[in-house]
């Protein structure tokens, strides 16, 4: 993701930023954080299971291969992967 689409996601511009990191520095920004969340953000709003299984080398290749193309990581993929398999034998 670009900044572009990161300010377009939060609804903010470069200049909305520039300004409040002004004010924020000058010390007379008035705006607030919202809540501070520990950990890394759920990507799933239920609780994940590990699951462990084998596979050939190759294939464990093949699938980082793969998963590095798209820029995401193993288990991202796999996930995919998973739930395309699933979704595609309703």
């Amino acid at each position: 993701m670009n900044r572009e689409e990161i300010n377009k996601l939060f609804g903010v511009t470069d200049e909305q930023l520039d300004r409040m990191a002004e004010e924020y520095e000058s010390g007379e920004w008035k705006g607030g954080v919202g809540p501070v969340v520990p950990g890394r953000p759920r990507i799933y709003d239920e609780e994940l299971e590990t699951i462990s299984f084998r596979l050939p080398k190759s294939r464990v290749n093949a699938i980082d291969a793969r998963a590095r193309r798209n820029g995401e990581t193993r288990s991202q993929f796999l996930r995919q992967a998973v739930d395309d398999a699933l979704l595609a034998n309703r």
